[in-house]
Formats: C-alpha cells, structure tokens, sequence
C-alpha cells in the first residue's frame, strides 16, 4: 500500500481523525506527527535562532582578530604581501 498524507486538527480529545471520505483500511500503522505552519509563522524561526545564538556566543569567545582581517586576508592566512 502507498502511504497516505493528510492534513487533520488534533482535538482536545487527544484524537486523530481522518478528512471526511478518507477511506483507511483496517490494520496497523506508523503514524508521524508534524505540525503545520500557522499562516505568518516562519518555519526556519527555530534554525534562525539558534544561528543567531551561534553567531553571538562565537563573538563572545572569539579570539582578537586584527581588525584588517578582511582586507588582508591573504597576508594573514598566506604570508602574501599586503596590498
């Protein structure tokens, strides 16, 4: 059998229910839960998050940088001239 993909609302009964005129046959299942995006919600808000925590934990144990990294990239990782 293929697997079937619905959309449905939990209720506070704790229920799963089908759409009306789904059809299921009888047997045993693997059931995955997910939730849907509320309209606005931003799905990556968590990984956004976590990127931004990330960023600014790395800014507070970060070693000193000389602040020409960037423009002397090349002197600083390669040993070649400054420009």
């Amino acid at each position: 059998m293929e697997s079937i993909t619905f959309e449905t609302v939990v209720g506070e009964d704790q229920v799963i229910r089908p759409p009306s005129g789904l059809v299921l046959p009888p047997g045993a299942f693997e059931v995955t839960i997910k939730p849907l995006t509320q309209n606005g919600d931003d799905p990556l808000a968590s990984t956004r998050a976590w990127l931004v925590h990330l960023a600014r934990e790395s800014e507070r144990i970060s070693p000193h940088l000389p602040s020409d990294l960037a423009a002397n990239h090349d002197y600083y990782a390669h040993g070649k001239p400054r420009p």
